[in-house]
């Protein structure tokens, strides 16, 4: 009996790489993000480590995907946090 979510060679699905990348996103509005925000301030320097701690998060999410695949989901659910907090930082500093 074969299922496609839990393949035991540990390849990740196709629908799994989409939801990824989907998460992942966000970041192309960086350029926008940087432009708000203050020149020197604390919110610049926590948004010069947001795009390597996107693309860290996303790369750990898929190499969980098949040993651990509650811990993909929670690393989505704190990359869309992510998103959200920064930009919270950028707009309201």
């Amino acid at each position: 009996m074969s299922d496609n979510c839990c393949d035991p060679r540990g390849k990740v699905p196709a629908w799994v790489n989409a939801v990824i990348i989907i998460c992942m996103l966000p970041l192309v509005a960086f350029p926008e993000m940087l432009s708000l925000s203050a020149e020197g301030s604390q919110a610049s320097t926590f948004l010069w480590f947001y795009p390597f701690y996107v693309v860290a998060s996303g790369i750990c999410a898929r190499i969980c995907w098949p040993q651990r695949r509650e811990l993909t989901w929670i690393l989505l659910a704190l990359m869309i946090l992510s998103h959200i907090a920064m930009w919270a930082l950028v707009l309201y500093d």
